[in-house]
């Protein structure tokens, strides 16, 4: 089968990123998840084309497919390339001062991130201006089970849905400390989720402590907004610390989105 004739391109354009770009372009613009075989269709590539190049969307984090129907949707890193009024960006720029502020008044590094699929996705950081500090790139995807974010999430969810993601991802060892037995996992979760907060305790980096709540109901997380910082400087006790801040700061941010979802704007 050969593939339909495409729009004469510029001579200076790169047919792999064009094609790559029309499939980005084909999911954003899509009603829901799409088969490959929709995508083929709509970007007159063939199927083989738009496998292989989904495979790479894939793995950058740029895609994400549900692997109940096969199907394939754009993932949360999509929102980190521009400033668009996707609720990512709304988001984003409700969360940069209360960011700010938790710097201010922790002088570590505040970040925000959504659950993308088996992993958590910063989607925006504040910086600790300490000459010894954690850097957080937005975009950046890490493992639920091993982060503070990724744990504060998965103690929010529904058990069912907490249960799907955790059947379908490796529970890796990332440092000696990473929880990698299911059950111990499981009770750690429970425990996050009744008292509030979530701990990485040097869990997916040596020698980095982070400390995590979630926003919005239990059951129905938006996002998480965590403190990182050296784990000589950021205690156990001092996270504790943080929390009733971290917690206020999540509520603001889930305050101002209805406040924003209400008017329309």
């Amino acid at each position: 089968m050969k593939e339909a004739a495409e729009p004469r391109r510029s001579r200076r354009s790169v047919q792999s990123v064009d094609r790559a770009l029309d499939l980005l372009e084909a999911l954003a613009g899509a009603d829901g998840e799409v088969s490959i075989t929709a995508l083929a269709a709509r970007t007159t590539l063939h199927v083989s084309t738009v496998h292989r190049l989904l495979a790479t969307l894939l793995r950058r984090g740029y895609v994400r497919q549900n692997p109940d129907t096969s199907r394939y949707y754009a993932g949360a890193k999509v929102s980190t390339l521009a400033e668009s009024r996707s609720r990512y960006n709304e988001l984003r720029l409700a969360a940069r001062p209360l960011l700010q502020a938790l710097v201010g008044a922790t002088r570590e590094t505040a970040n925000l991130s959504v659950l993308d699929d088996t992993m958590a996705v910063y989607i925006e950081t504040a910086a600790s201006p300490q000459v010894v500090r954690l850097f957080t790139v937005v975009g950046n995807r890490v493992p639920l089970h091993a982060t503070g974010a990724g744990k504060a999430l998965l103690a929010s969810l529904p058990q069912p849905r907490r249960d799907a993601l955790l059947d379908r991802t490796e529970l890796r060892a990332h440092t000696t400390k990473t929880l990698v037995d299911r059950a111990s996992l499981a009770r750690a979760l429970d425990d996050a989720r009744e008292r509030g907060y979530a701990l990485d305790d040097e869990e997916y980096d040596d020698g980095v402590r982070c400390v995590a709540v979630a926003v919005g109901p239990i059951g129905a997380p938006i996002a998480a907004i965590s403190i990182s910082g050296p784990a000589s400087r950021l205690t156990k006790q001092r996270c504790v610390e943080f929390v009733p801040q971290m917690r206020r700061a999540a509520g603001e941010l889930a305050e101002a989105l209805r406040a924003r979802e209400g008017t329309g704007t």
